[in-house]
C-alpha cells in the first residue's frame, strides 16, 4: 500500500487491484506490490495465463500471454529479414 497526497487529502491506495479475466469474465485479485516485469499470473477460473510488462509509461500491467507471443513472432520475423543471405 502506498500513500497520495493531495493538496488537501490524503489518499490511502491499495496495490492490490481487480482483474476482469478477458476468457471466463471472472474477477480475480493482482497483487502489484508481489510482482515484476516478467511474472505470469493465471485466472483462477479458466487458467488463462497474463504476462506482467512494462508499458510506455513504466507502469505494470497485465497482458494476456498469447497476445504477447503474437506480438514476439512478429518481432522475430523482422529480425530475420534484416539479414540477406545468398545462397551461392
Amino acid at each position: 500500500m502506498f500513500i497520495k497526497v493531495s493538496a488537501r487529502k490524503i489518499i490511502m491506495v491499495s496495490q492490490v487491484q481487480k482483474k476482469v479475466c478477458s476468457d471466463c469474465k471472472a474477477r480475480f485479485d493482482v497483487d502489484w506490490s508481489e510482482l515484476e516485469e516478467g511474472d505470469a499470473v493465471s485466472c483462477p477460473e479458466c487458467n488463462l495465463e497474463y504476462l506482467v510488462v512494462i508499458d510506455k509509461k513504466g507502469a505494470l500491467k497485465l497482458v494476456e500471454s498469447k497476445e504477447f507471443e503474437l506480438s514476439d513472432e512478429a518481432s522475430d520475423e523482422s529480425d530475420e529479414s534484416e539479414y540477406d543471405y545468398d545462397s551461392d
